[in-house]
């Protein structure tokens, strides 16, 4: 049901239209099974000089066997024909929905969320993206390709079974009866397995993400066969799932073929005993044990979708952990004012994680200074900005801006620009990367890449500016740390914040990325995470988190 009402959700209205048509398309295509069967029944009645009848209309005996092939045939290719039209048309109906899919997922993890904390690795996270959609499309299209067709020529033959013999309804029923509860109990069987496969399989995915990233500490700390065993352990236990679920796929197997052999036996016996007593001629009886088999046809098929259905639904579901809750969306509003002068906070407290606590947090931030907040590592300082630009919520007290109370600062974050203490670099150029997202090369870019010694880096690869794999690692700890700052600094903005902005950098660039960063002060308000001396000589105020005191700078 899970799957139902997600899929249900990412169909568009036309997407939906369609399906309806493919569906009526499906009924008719399924019948292109049934017809050669039809056929040789209808041969075999003429050929013996019986009457020939389909579905209850006499044929007239005019009518020789040669056309009757000839027209069957015809048929037949017109109904195949409809059958790949229909496939093809469910194969682009799944693709379109699967887009569909990936837009709807996607959209959840970027929804702006309080205190964002999704609680596991990379690794893990990028499995279940991936996985639930591919799954999905696997899911889907197995269901319309394979299990749909066979279940509608199933029922097809036994309506039409029951048209021409209801004696052998009897067997055929307990037969049924038989396999849906086979199918019943593995379903439920495998539901625990599924869960325990799954957990295992992403765990599996997050040890082979986590080493890759970890390789150099790997390589540093020699615990490269101590990562191999946890590995190693994990890829064990889940090909001991594995085993079990191909057992009891076997058992499920062994007893549907036994039930299906039992039932089509059961009717030609009760067939047999009908030519035998000369109620029913063998055109008739070729149809009907023909169509028998036909209807136990998608014994195994629906067997398999149903572990294919528990295991889509158990990747869903822990595709749908990363959605967050109504309490945990951010309100989305309007920011207020235009031109953003002061920031203020009054008795705010912060949870950040299990562990942590900021109370009664009192900070004013003022357009034309400098503010640095210092302290000890685990203070608070990073945490602070999160709750400035509205990564992180307040769970008491008051944030104004201007003197107007507002409920998040998340709000104004087009007006903020925040260059984060761990460098992000997108895969592109160091140009693409410091015009991110759409800015224009002008002369205080030219000016910022002289004076931060860019030159080089930024018309590398100038004429290519294109996806480049890894290119993140191509850099270095300064490099990447003056690309994060250019980008921050050229950001037209109000507030500019900066966590820890000289790490990785030499004695001129550190000048330099300073003096850049006080001339932002004139039209901004400009706040500063840092433990640097030499920065914090040039603010105008100083917060000390290790003591929470806040005072004018040394430069006043």
């Amino acid at each position: 049901m899970r799957t139902l009402s997600f899929l249900k959700q990412v169909m568009t209205k036309k997407d939906k239209v369609k399906f309806i048509f493919l569906m009526f398309l499906s009924v008719i295509s399924s019948i292109a099974v049934l017809v050669p069967t039809q056929i040789v029944g209808l041969i075999i009645s003429k050929l013996t000089n019986q009457q020939v009848s389909f579905l209850g209309v006499e044929i007239p005996s005019s009518i020789s066997y040669i056309t009757i092939i000839i027209v069957g045939g015809v048929v037949t290719y017109v109904m195949y024909v409809l059958h790949l039209s229909y496939l093809l048309g469910i194969e682009a109906l799944t693709k379109r929905v699967i887009c569909n899919l990936r837009s709807h997922t996607y959209a959840w993890l970027i929804t702006p969320r309080k205190n964002l904390d999704i609680k596991m690795t990379d690794g893990d996270a990028v499995y279940r993206m991936n996985e639930a959609p591919e799954y999905l499309v696997n899911v889907i299209d197995f269901f319309f390709t394979e299990v749909l067709p066979k279940i509608l020529s199933a029922v097809i033959a036994f309506v039409y079974i029951c048209i021409l013999d209801i004696y052998s309804m009897p067997i055929i029923l307990c037969g049924l009866l038989l396999v849906f509860i086979s199918v019943f109990i593995r379903t439920k069987l495998e539901h625990g397995l599924s869960v325990s496969m799954e957990i295992c399989k992403s765990q599996v995915s997050s040890g082979i993400s986590n080493s890759i990233a970890n390789i150099p500490v790997i390589a540093l700390y020699k615990s490269m066969f101590f990562e191999q065993n946890l590995f190693n352990q994990k890829v064990e236990e889940y090909y001991s799932m594995q085993k079990k679920q191909i057992k009891m796929r076997f058992v499920y197997w062994i007893i549907a073929r036994f039930v299906e052999i039992a039932c089509t036996f059961g009717v030609i016996f009760v067939c047999a005993k009908r030519i035998f007593d000369g109620n029913m001629d063998a055109g008739i009886v070729v149809v009907v044990v023909n169509y028998v088999s036909q209807i136990f046809v998608p014994i195994q098929v629906v067997g398999y979708f149903s572990t294919r259905i528990v295991q889509g639904s158990v990747k869903l579901r822990r595709l749908c952990e990363l959605k967050p809750k109504k309490t945990d969306i951010l309100p989305q509003e309007d920011a207020k004012v235009d031109l953003i002068t002061s920031l203020s906070l009054r008795n705010v407290n912060v949870q950040n994680g299990e562990n942590f606590k900021l109370s009664n947090i009192n900070l004013d931030f003022n357009r034309g200074e400098l503010t640095v907040i210092a302290g000890e590592s685990g203070c608070g300082k990073s945490t602070i900005v999160n709750v400035l630009c509205g990564l992180c919520e307040k769970q008491d007290g008051e944030i104004f801006v201007n003197d107007v109370a507002v409920s998040s600062m998340y709000q104004y974050t087009d007006k903020m620009s925040v260059t984060l203490q761990n460098p992000y670099i997108f895969n592109r150029s160091v140009r693409l990367n410091v015009l991110y997202p759409d800015r224009k090369n002008n002369k205080k870019t030219s000016q910022i890449i002289r004076d931060f010694n860019m030159e080089k880096l930024f018309f590398r690869n100038f004429a290519k500016d294109k996806i480049q794999q890894n290119f993140e690692n191509m850099l270095s700890g300064g490099e990447k740390r003056r690309i994060n700052l250019a980008r921050g600094i050229l950001k037209p903005s109000q507030v500019y914040i900066f966590d820890e902005p000289t790490n990785d950098l030499d004695k001129q660039n550190t000048e330099v990325v300073i003096k850049s960063i006080e001339n932002l002060k004139n039209d901004a308000i400009v706040i500063v995470v840092s433990h640097d001396e030499r920065i914090i000589k040039r603010a105008d105020k100083v917060v000390d988190f290790s003591k929470f005191v806040v005072k004018k700078g040394t430069k006043n």
